[in-house]
């Protein structure tokens, strides 16, 4: 497995920062009751080399929850992210290997752009001018 010509996530033309220390962030999500819908407090993003220069941002998944009470609505959440967005924030990201940016991007548009990046409306994502 892994041999020659295999391709993986971490190759020498990645889209991800090999060198890139894992992040730990800390947020609250709040459960829906009544009236009021369930939200994170901050929009955490993960990035994902998708191969061939593409990069795909999509909502990171939690490495931990924890509930102070059970009738409380306020979640205390952590994620462990090597490559990502944080508020708008993008870390962890080799930008000369990336050549098309897709998911969800809206947050990271004027980041994107500043990177001479324009939109391709046709096939839905940003590519390198």
């Amino acid at each position: 497995m892994g041999g020659r010509g295999s391709s993986s996530g971490m190759s020498g033309n990645s889209v991800i920062d090999r060198s890139a220390k894992t992040r730990t962030i800390e947020t609250v999500y709040r459960e829906a009751r009544g009236y009021s819908g369930s939200y994170y407090k901050d929009t955490i993003l993960e990035a994902v080399d998708r191969g061939n220069g593409s990069l795909e941002f999509v909502y990171a998944t939690p490495e931990s929850r924890e509930k102070t009470a059970k009738t409380n609505r306020t979640q205390y959440v952590t994620f462990k992210l090597k490559a990502g967005a944080e508020n708008g924030d993008v870390f962890g990201v080799n930008w000369d290997n990336v050549k098309s940016i897709s998911g969800q991007t809206y947050d990271l548009r004027s980041e994107i752009k500043d990177r001479s990046f324009r939109w391709d409306g046709k096939n839905k994502r940003w590519v390198k001018k």
